[in-house]
């Protein structure tokens, strides 16, 4: 039986994540959803005319974004957390590539209002691309054994390809989340120091600072939880956010 410790477990942190999550969502789906039927020449936006309930629409975006930036950080690590932990680094990476897969229609859905578009990948992609990364960097430091020279050279070289992969396919957040979870991975015996990986996801928004005191306060522990939630959550909330935007906007144009 697990050990009961302050703070919060892995699966806390999920649930953090989840939430920061389906607010951002919120957001980014389901208000602006909401506001496309007063989209002018393909813009939607703000006038002196505008009635109050918009405006109120355009700041709960702006807050549901900033709230939203704290789930990102907190996935980067957990995926360096779970590749250390788990105990199947292969089946950990297919499954996580399967879900990619199954979310990708609810995600073009929801983004694109389409059921296939490769502008931009769901996130699992990135998060898949990330485990491979990290496989190869477990190989590089057995393979290296005590040459540091050779370590850091392929260090550097996998880091950079793994980069170079999220960026071809383009899911999101690209070769910063890759780059964040290789650090999270290589900086995992520095404690708190740690945490300096997640600058590089600062390109993207200030706003993920927001998720340095949950990191703080991970305590080591798995906690309790389901694997399988978040998979099955992920792809599922796109197409409740879809179904509810779409009723939002019929009753706007009502």
């Amino acid at each position: 039986m697990e050990e009961k410790r302050q703070g919060l477990s892995s699966f806390a942190l999920k649930r953090v994540a989840v939430i920061s999550m389906i607010i951002d969502h919120v957001g980014s789906i389901f208000i602006r959803g909401m506001l496309e039927p007063l989209k002018v020449d393909g813009v939607i936006g703000v006038g002196p005319g505008s009635p109050q309930w918009v405006r109120w629409a355009f700041l709960g975006r702006e807050v549901c974004e900033i709230l939203g930036s704290i789930a990102f950080p907190i996935f980067c690590f957990l995926m360096a957390e779970g590749f250390i932990h788990t105990r199947d680094r292969k089946k950990y990476t297919l499954r996580m590539l399967l879900f990619a897969l199954l979310s990708e229609v609810p995600f073009d859905l929801a983004h694109y209002h389409t059921f296939f578009r490769l502008s931009l990948q769901n996130v699992m992609f990135t998060l898949t691309v990330s485990l491979l990364t990290l496989m190869a960097l477990d190989w590089a430091e057995r393979r290296a054994g005590e040459s540091k020279g050779l370590y850091w050279a392929l260090t550097a070289v996998i880091t950079a390809a793994g980069m170079t992969l999220a960026y071809l396919i383009r899911g999101e957040y690209v070769f910063l989340g890759v780059l964040t979870v290789a650090l999270l991975y290589l900086l995992r015996d520095k404690g708190k120091l740690r945490l300096l990986s997640l600058v590089p996801l600062l390109v993207a928004s200030p706003w993920i600072l927001l998720a340095v005191p949950f990191l703080l306060a991970y305590n080591g522990s798995r906690g309790k939880g389901s694997k399988w939630f978040f998979y099955v959550f992920y792809p599922v909330h796109f197409l409740a956010l879809v179904a509810l935007a779409q009723l939002a906007a019929g009753l706007v144009t009502a």
